[in-house]
């Protein structure tokens, strides 16, 4: 199997840096490119109270993938980065399905502790649905 297009989820936490640091060392061996993804949870209902902060929150996002591009970067790994809005899961996917990636590498969990012991929501979604390989680094 040849992997040439890996989409990596990243929220910034110990799991998803760390599946970075995974992706970035099978990309340069593979010589692969990475699409890293984040999806600012985003619900309709809370559209009220979100609003004032949703620039604060680009900015935080964009430097967080900005630093794991720059990592990228010092190994010569092509990059894109794709920031989307919504429901984490359903967006992931959704990407998935229109870019066509050949696997997907993302932590365990990420930065909210709402599930049980085992598999984050999102990981969770996405090993079940995914028609790609999903490794999940924990």
């Amino acid at each position: 199997m040849v992997f040439e297009k890996i989409l990596v989820p990243y929220d910034n936490s110990p799991n998803s840096k760390l599946a970075l640091k995974k992706a970035l060392t099978l990309a340069a061996l593979t010589k692969s490119n990475i699409t890293i993804v984040h999806v600012i949870a985003y619900h309709k209902a809370m559209a009220k109270i979100v609003e004032p902060y949703t620039e604060t929150i680009f900015i935080h996002v964009k430097k967080f993938l900005d630093d794991a591009k720059k990592e990228a970067h010092k190994k010569n790994i092509k990059t894109e980065e794709k920031i989307l809005y919504g429901n984490p899961s359903e967006e992931i996917l959704g990407l998935m399905k229109k870019k066509k990636f050949d696997l997907v590498i993302m932590g365990k969990r990420g930065t909210t502790k709402l599930t049980g012991p085992s598999l984050g929501s999102v990981s969770n979604a996405l090993v079940q649905t995914s028609k790609v390989p999903v490794l999940i680094i924990s």
